[in-house]
């Protein structure tokens, strides 16, 4: 049985629900998952394995800003977890 929160779980259910994502949330959504499946791939490499899940992460989170916005990454990224 896949983790809750495999590449092929989270791959599996985007599939379901993808048609209804707006532009945006489609195109970060594969990029996350495209890196979380190569973060995945180097098991035996572990520095690998997390620089290639922070790309996962800032994958999903990025987000276009408003010109002149004044958050800092850290304050989206903390946002988006609170999100989650």
């Amino acid at each position: 049985m896949d983790k809750p929160f495999s590449f092929s779980t989270l791959k599996n259910r985007q599939r379901a629900i993808r048609d209804a994502f707006p532009d945006g949330l489609g195109l970060r959504t594969h990029r996350a998952l495209s890196w979380l499946n190569r973060a995945e791939s180097e098991a035996e490499d572990l520095d690998a394995q997390f620089i290639f899940l922070w790309i996962s992460f800032n994958a999903a989170y990025a987000q276009q800003r408003a010109q002149g916005e004044k958050f800092s990454d850290r304050k989206h990224a903390l946002r988006f977890v609170h999100q989650l």
